[in-house]
């Protein structure tokens, strides 16, 4: 397995377990998300032939009655992602590979979909997208927009992850609660002094981005050292070590995440990919919602005739 293909694995298996990549305050799938695909869903017969690139853990087909009656089909290069979905969605033929090589021959699917998916198979995936378009049918994606409200989010997130990196953060609270537990008062003082300025450019990045690996970091471990008598010492330093490979994970993640989001010149290279791929009809703008003054996605379309 890739290294990309283990993250995006190990992130199916515990962040991504709901299903959902885009969600409100509470946690659950973002409504004006749900209402669209299930828009875009109307007008389907039983036995119409769809397929999810880069499914996820099946976000997409989420949306669809429990009686619709279509032939689902799902690809993505994560099999523990493939397998919430089929019990969230059973009946779906799931395939475990990339959406820039996929199994199936040339106009198969009535409607071939992707939200927040596709792109990170690289532009070349579209041409593989649009050849599964069948006669009469249509390619529908969501994707991630450079500088839009998700990756403005990714970008302020990453750089604090970056900056509990870049100061040490772990390894002086470590420090800090070893001398803590121990009698050397020299020590303590020496773990505290070095521990202080991290803790306080921590606590600016906490002010600044409530959302995130770093906020995680900060809170968690506060709380403990400040109840750290009623915890071994080895039970604090064991959750900062799980914490620094969260957060390893967490900056691979965003990192990845940033780089596939579209800019507007992508567009135009997509555009002309379908176009010569045989798809008409090409349509992209802005996909928003209210309350954001971003936009969320974009939103491509295209037909066969």
């Amino acid at each position: 397995m890739s290294e990309p293909h283990r993250q995006w694995s190990e992130y199916w298996t515990t962040d991504g377990a709901s299903g959902e990549v885009f969600v409100n305050a509470r946690g659950e799938k973002h409504p004006y998300l749900a209402e669209y695909w299930k828009k875009k869903f109307e007008g389907l017969e039983k036995g119409d032939r769809i397929i999810d690139l880069a499914s996820g853990a099946g976000s997409v087909f989420g949306q669809l009655p429990d009686d619709h009656g279509l032939d689902l089909h799902a690809v993505d290069v994560s099999l523990e992602a493939l397998g919430v979905l089929r019990s969230r969605i059973p009946g779906t033929t799931t395939v475990v590979c990339a959406a820039d090589s996929v199994p199936y021959q040339d106009h198969m699917f009535d409607l071939v979909v992707s939200q927040f998916g596709i792109e990170y198979a690289g532009i070349e995936a579209f041409g593989e997208a649009a050849r599964l378009v069948s006669r009469g049918g249509s390619l529908i994606a969501l994707c991630h927009i450079r500088d839009g409200y998700i990756d403005s989010n990714n970008r302020a997130q990453l750089a604090e992850a970056m900056l509990a990196v870049e100061t040490g953060f772990i390894d002086k609270a470590i420090a800090l609660s070893e001398a803590a537990f121990s009698t050397d008062n020299d020590a303590q003082a020496k773990a505290r002094g070095e521990f202080i300025p991290a803790e306080r450019q921590l606590a600016a990045a906490v002010a600044r981005q409530k959302i995130g690996i770093h906020a995680h970091l900060y809170q968690g471990f506060r709380q403990l050292f400040e109840e750290r008598q009623c915890y071994a010492l080895s039970d604090i330093t064991n959750w900062l070590s799980e914490m620094r490979a969260d957060l390893d994970r967490n900056i691979d993640r965003l990192t990845r995440i940033r780089e596939v989001a579209l800019s507007a010149d992508d567009m135009i290279r997509v555009e002309e990919m379908l176009t010569a791929q045989g798809l008409q009809d090409v349509s992209y703008g802005s996909f928003e919602t209210p309350g954001n003054d971003m936009p969320v996605a974009w939103d491509l379309s295209a037909n066969r005739d």
